[in-house]
């Protein structure tokens, strides 16, 4: 009987000492945001903790103030805590310090212990939380963050905008579990002005819910973290201090006067007079090839952009190898057509066609990404400029170079470096006199394009020029004036183009959907990121992602 006793009674202390350490919970985890229009968010948290039987002081809060872009670079947050209180609103004592990047608050009396179910209501403002991107802001934040030791048994979000916004414009997502988690076992909707959220389950120890929300650009002012640079604690930083005073003198006073020197003795190009009034024939290689249409955008402004790009398109769809389909409207197809004939096409204009084409014959030119296509095509093109014998140098990289010197001069405060290396760099590099004599060919087509006026009625009956020279046009940026001069003639629709209604055709009408789709096109050309180097949380977003996070526990 006796043994019995003390199976019993060892029994009942088991289960009564596990239940002692397990209890202590947070039983509701509740987060309210409000984004102010100044570009920072002020958070107020609603923890309430239960000690269960465990006698502590009370809690601990940390949260992290240093946000690390994809590539690697640390960006620091101001947070400021504002203060501490209880569910009826009286101050709880506490102290906040700075540890391993986390602002850490300690909420309670060293000299008393509490037990059982307490609230604390942190509230603290944060700087440098939104993300900047180049077609919205966003609010990617670690709600709970995931390093609590405790369970959470329920946690929920809100979160309004400092201005009304329709449902169309609002994109929510949110996670939950462990840190790179991408389980979504919560809820995130957007109604009446308040995005809402909360989770579906108990996140144990270690998991946390993340919130991801994006609202349109111009809602909130731009409030970006400050870049963590610690440069001068490097050997290099060191180096740089020893040698500054060296180099001061040659960095403030003689480079911004080596610069425009350098211009005048090298940078001009050779001069091999005035341009002819107008000329309806591009520029040509030494080998007599004409340039493409981009090519000699490129010839003109030393510089390739999204219009020697498009018009490449539009050269290509012209010579029958795809077809621009407006099914509806502003909404553009390339379909891919076969090319029965020999013709040698330049290597830039065959990646062209294989990173349109790259997943099929077809691309909806909405959805398109071409942004590693250009990065590539705009290589091979400066390339094959300098290959041809227009450049001696690559312009980019020249250009690239004298800008890099300008904003290094303009952040370490050389004004007139900073003005002198961006308005002489943008006009240093140097065609050869091929480059100079073909160059004034181009302005020659240009002049034609844009004031030729005899002979249109007979081009425009064999529709000789209007679709051959468009291109040309695009590339020269005068398009619209091109296609005025043919808006009462009789032409018929291109072959190699499709709208979306069958209407008589009119060159002006044809060149404003063209317009249309080269806005489509050079939105496929730009990537969306942020300003600071940031992934969105609606791109490989997870648990524990974005700014906020951290933790706690008990003391």
């Amino acid at each position: 009987m006796k043994r019995y006793f003390i199976f019993f009674f060892l029994l009942v202390s088991f289960f009564l000492f596990s239940q002692n350490v397990i209890a202590e919970e947070i039983s509701n985890f509740d987060s309210k945001i409000v984004i102010l229009s100044s570009g920072q968010i002020q958070i107020e948290e609603r923890i309430v903790y239960d000690f269960g039987g465990l006698y502590k002081h009370g809690i601990f809060r940390s949260i992290p103030y240093i946000k690390t872009n994809t590539d690697g670079k640390q960006f620091r947050m101001e947070i400021n805590v504002q203060s501490v209180v209880d569910e009826l609103g009286k101050p709880f004592p506490y102290t906040v310090s700075s540890l391993n990047n986390n602002i850490s608050v300690r909420i309670g009396d060293p000299n008393n212990t509490i037990t059982g179910l307490h609230t604390y209501i942190i509230t603290y403002s944060v700087k440098g939380a939104i993300t900047y991107f180049s077609d919205h802001d966003e609010l990617y934040w670690n709600i709970t963050g995931n390093e609590w030791t405790v369970p959470i048994q329920y946690a929920s979000l809100q979160i309004s905008f400092p201005k009304q916004f329709d449902v169309s414009e609002i994109k929510t997502s949110c996670f939950t579990g462990l840190r790179g988690s991408t389980i979504q076992n919560c809820l995130s909707l957007y109604n009446s002005g308040i995005v809402e959220g909360n989770t579906k389950i108990m996140l144990s120890g270690g998991e946390g819910l993340t919130e991801v929300v994006s609202f349109p650009k111009g809602a909130v002012a731009v409030l970006e973290p400050k870049e963590v640079v610690s440069f001068f604690s490097t050997f290099l930083g060191k180096l740089f201090v020893l040698l500054v005073s060296i180099v001061a003198l040659f960095w403030y006073i003689i480079l911004p006067i080596l610069i425009p020197i350098k211009w005048l003795l090298y940078g001009k190009d050779p001069r091999v007079g005035a341009p002819v009034r107008a000329w309806y024939d591009p520029p040509k290689t030494k080998d007599n090839r004409f340039l493409t249409p981009s090519e000699t955008g490129v010839l003109i402004d030393e510089k390739v952009d999204a219009r020697d790009m498009f018009a490449a398109v539009i050269d290509l769809a012209r010579r029958g190898y795809l077809l621009i389909e407006e099914r509806k409207k502003r909404e553009f197809y390339f379909i891919k057509q076969k090319k029965s004939d020999k013709e040698t096409l330049q290597l830039f204009e065959q990646e062209l066609l294989d990173g349109i084409f790259e997943d099929g014959p077809e691309l909806k030119l909405k959805d398109a990404d071409l942004v590693d296509t250009m990065s590539e095509i705009k290589k091979t093109l400066y390339k094959s400029m300098v290959t041809n014998g227009y450049f001696d140098k690559n312009p980019e990289t020249t250009r690239t170079f004298y800008i890099a010197i300008g904003i290094f001069g303009l952040m370490t405060g050389n004004l007139m470096l900073f003005v002198v290396a961006l308005v002489f760099g943008r006009i240093m590099p140097r065609k050869t006199r091929l480059g100079a004599e073909q160059a004034n060919v181009a302005k020659s087509l240009r002049n034609f394009l844009t004031s030729q006026e005899r002979q249109l009625a007979f081009q425009a009956e064999k529709q000789m020029f209007f679709e051959k020279l468009l291109p040309f046009a695009i590339a020269f940026g005068v398009e619209k004036v091109w296609a005025k001069r043919f808006k009462d003639m009789n032409l018929s629709n291109p072959s190699w183009y499709k709208g979306y209604d069958n209407s008589t055709f009119n060159s002006v009408f044809f060149m404003s959907s063209m317009s249309s789709s080269f806005s489509h096109f050079q939105g496929a050309m730009t990537p969306t990121s942020s300003s600071s180097g940031f992934s969105s949380g609606f791109s490989g977003g997870s648990s524990g992602g974005g700014g906020g996070g951290g933790g706690g526990g008990s003391w």
